[in-house]
């Protein structure tokens, strides 16, 4: 039987509140500039409700301010990445399609056709665009490799079709019978209740 979509909706928010601690807990002693960079992009905001600059400077300044905090921030970014995908992938894959959140709600993923545990690769395929995993790599990765320009123009087109994504697939999972999304469809998984 179909996983309801508040329960899985229930146990992602679980999962992101613990990957969350668990990353705020490891980076607790790496620097940041988030709240520098926070503040700047405020006071770019007030600038242009307050119509002291144009909206093509706006761009400007706000493509220049998040790569600013992308550099600044690429250990931390590094290190949320690989506990994402430690957690969502591998921990998951242990435990026979359950996270914590999953395993507390009493939902796992399961192969759509076998209904039997999906292989790392499979479960890999599945969260990698509803983690944003596409763009933490592509932060990671082309940073330091590639004019801030082609940077920003791919990170944000990057994350532009992330959310997409996200939305078309909660709007699949909500509406869809079998509650498939789009990642579900796509590496041929489910999610299901746990048989008790």
């Amino acid at each position: 039987m179909k996983a309801p979509f508040f329960k899985r909706l229930a146990s992602y928010i679980i999962d992101i509140i613990i990957v969350s601690v668990i990353v705020t807990f490891i980076c607790f002693a790496v620097p940041n500039n988030s709240e520098e960079n926070e503040k700047k992009l405020e006071e770019l905001s007030t600038k242009l409700i307050e119509k002291e600059i144009s909206a093509d400077k706006y761009i400007k300044e706000y493509k220049n301010i998040i790569y600013q905090n992308n550099k600044d921030n690429i250990i931390e970014t590094s290190i949320n990445l690989v506990i994402t995908i430690a957690y969502f992938i591998i921990f998951q894959y242990m435990n026979k399609g359950q996270t914590i959140g999953k395993k507390l709600l009493k939902i796992k993923v399961v192969d759509n056709e076998t209904k039997k545990e999906v292989s790392i690769l499979k479960g890999l395929l599945r969260e990698v665009f509803m983690l944003n995993i596409i763009s933490s790599i592509l932060s990671v990765a082309l940073i330091y490799l590639v004019s801030k320009n082609i940077y920003m123009n791919t990170y944000l087109t990057i994350n532009e079709i992330e959310t997409v994504f996200i939305i078309i697939t909660s709007i699949l999972v909500l509406y869809r019978k079998d509650g498939r999304g789009l990642h579900d469809m796509i590496a041929k998984t489910i999610v299901v209740a746990e048989e008790r």
